[in-house]
């Protein structure tokens, strides 16, 4: 069974970046790596692909059908795509899910299938990035797993990607 981290912290503190970083050195050490991570892009949001590199826009202000929730407007087929490459990323060694936010667990739309592909379990490590106020929640959600709760600050998003890595152990 794999190991289960909840990476939390404020907006902007860098989890996306402690994600994108962990992601580039696994990949450097061998391990197969899946997953989205969700960049900020010139003041929208763009979903990457962990395994491809592919990008996504996910937000912006003409799409038509857009996906609302608060102040974003999400792309239905960025969602979609997101999904689907979070349905194929297991089996792996390193799962990478930012974020899971209001959309998945409010209202159970967005990537929401993401946390039943880290329920599998079939991954050496899982990051999973949840705003703080919905870490409790999502941890329910993901019963019967016990994911390791790590925090990110500016004192310490530059170790936490080497952190991660020494988790991971070896490649399979």
């Amino acid at each position: 069974m794999g190991r289960l981290i909840v990476l939390t912290g404020e907006r902007r503190v860098g989890k996306s970046t402690v994600c994108t970083e962990l992601s580039a050195l696994a990949r450097e050490e061998g391990f197969r790596c899946a997953g989205i991570i969700t960049l900020a892009a010139s003041g929208e949001r763009e979903v990457v692909d962990v395994r491809t590199g592919d990008r996504r826009p996910l937000t912006g202000d003409s799409e038509v059908g857009a996906v609302i929730q608060g102040r974003f407007r999400f792309s239905p087929e960025t969602i979609q795509w997101a999904s689907a490459v979070v349905g194929c990323a297991t089996p792996c060694d390193l799962l990478v899910v930012d974020e899971i936010g209001p959309l998945e667990v409010v209202r159970g739309e967005g990537w929401a299938d993401a946390l039943d592909v880290v329920r599998r379990a079939t991954y050496a490590l899982a990051v999973v990035v949840v705003r703080p106020e919905l870490v409790e929640t999502v941890c329910a959600l993901l019963t019967p797993l016990q994911p390791e709760i790590l925090y990110v600050t500016r004192e310490n998003r530059c170790q936490l990607p080497g952190r991660l890595l020494r988790m991971l152990g070896k490649p399979s």
